[in-house]
């Protein structure tokens, strides 16, 4: 059964071909390749080969590169359909030396695993030698986002594990090189330079600091009651920085309590960091709206007021009521302060929150529309478009096959 559409399939097939010469593969769960019927493709051992180098891909959010045989790289694309998991694209075979030496080791390995000599021979000396040690990497990249942009599925599952492995990555590496150099940075340090690239906008910057820091705890101790400690006390630092800055946003006082609780559920390291990467995404919001509205306390009141109802009918008259100001003043406040209309403010909470709703779940635009506020599928488009540069469906494409920029749309 095919696993993509045929048509689609083609024309993924070949614009592959057409850049890197090679044939692709759709491969069953499994690891099979059902539509091969050669004496080699679908040996046992090769099978779980592709096997375990298909989980890895769903694993770890991208494609997965691997050996196939002694000297032989291979890679696979994953493909899912929301979080159901349908098979994978193999992105051929190639020998990565040219040495006889290495291509006997090859052909042994494959009559060791059940091809008679004289077929492996052949499919040894028909495999094409890159000795380009990178291109590998590029043509598993480029065939994964031409195979996410040629496909109008969501795939969920892939972009919440590729940002789960990235998260696990960058705290890695931090653990490593704290163990390389310590003592190199205090934790004081980290929460510093933490809400500078809050304070900034930067929500890639915060996030990679925040695992870094997250990876100088687990350094520090493996004990999660230790670690759930130096995190709360993180976050309480946070709030009091932001809070000493601009008394006006008292509203993170409340939301610290939430986020408090959570953490103290959090059942292991990975939840714990999961549930504070929600808590900064949360923190940023709130930094970034009050930005303005330091020196006024009524246009922080405004604020916090849309931030908790952005997604429902938002009116001045509503908000006349909530602040006991007439109509005419709130929207002259808000405009003389921050530089924006109420309307602006609404429309960028709700662009926002989309934002997250299309990287962290499956729902649709409409459902999307109507969850974020702006009820009508069209309106959330044009509004989308207008702050992002491009459409809710091709930002969702970008962002689960991990692209960092985000190019205008036609």
């Amino acid at each position: 059964m095919a696993i993509l559409p045929v048509t689609a399939l083609k024309r993924i097939q070949k614009s592959y071909r057409n850049s890197f010469e090679l044939s692709l593969c759709e491969i069953t769960p499994s690891g099979h390749c059902p539509d091969k019927k050669d004496a080699i493709t679908n040996l046992p051992a090769l099978v779980n080969v592709r096997n375990y180098g298909l989980a890895e891909a769903v694993r770890w959010g991208e494609p997965y590169i691997f050996f196939l045989l002694p000297n032989v790289i291979s890679w696979i694309i994953p493909v899912v359909k929301e979080k159901e998991i349908l098979g994978g694209l193999l992105g051929g075979a190639v020998m990565f030396e040219s040495d006889p030496h290495d291509r006997l080791e090859t052909i042994n390995q494959l009559t060791t695993s059940g091809c008679n000599r004289s077929t492996a021979q052949n499919y040894v000396k028909n495999l094409p030698t890159w000795t380009n040690r990178e291109r590998p990497q590029k043509a598993a990249e480029f065939l994964f986002a031409l195979t996410c942009c040629e496909l109008n599925w969501d795939m969920l599952r892939l972009s919440e594990n590729r940002k789960k492995a990235l998260q696990q990555r960058q705290i890695a590496e931090e653990i490593h090189r704290r163990k390389q150099k310590p003592g190199a940075r205090a934790f004081m340090d980290d929460e510093r330079t933490l809400i500078s690239l809050m304070k900034a906008g930067d929500k890639k910057g915060a996030r990679r600091e925040l695992n870094k820091t997250l990876g100088a705890l687990f350094s520090h101790t493996a004990d999660i009651r230790l670690i759930k400690a130096h995190v709360i006390e993180m976050m309480g630092y946070l709030v009091r920085s932001a809070l000493e800055e601009s008394p006006h946003m008292s509203a993170l006082i409340e939301k610290n309590h939430a986020w408090m609780t959570k953490i103290i559920d959090a059942s292991d390291f990975e939840t714990l960091s999961n549930v504070v990467a929600d808590a900064l995404d949360d923190f940023m919001r709130n930094i970034h709206l009050q930005g303005h509205s330091q020196t006024n306390e009524t246009v922080a009141r405004i604020l916090n007021y849309l931030s908790g109802n952005f997604h429902e009918s938002v009116t001045l008259e509503a908000l006349s009521k909530e602040i006991g100001l007439s109509t005419f003043r709130i929207a002259h406040l808000v405009k003389e302060i921050t530089g924006k209309t109420v309307l602006q403010h609404v429309h960028q909470l709700r662009v926002q929150e989309a934002q997250r709703l299309l990287e962290k779940s499956d729902m649709n635009c409409t459902d999307i529309a109507y969850e974020t506020g702006f009820g009508d599928q069209s309106y959330f488009i044009k509004q989308f478009r207008k702050q992002m540069g491009i459409t809710p469906a091709r930002y969702r494409r970008l962002y689960q096959t991990g692209k960092s920029g985000l190019e205008n749309d036609d």
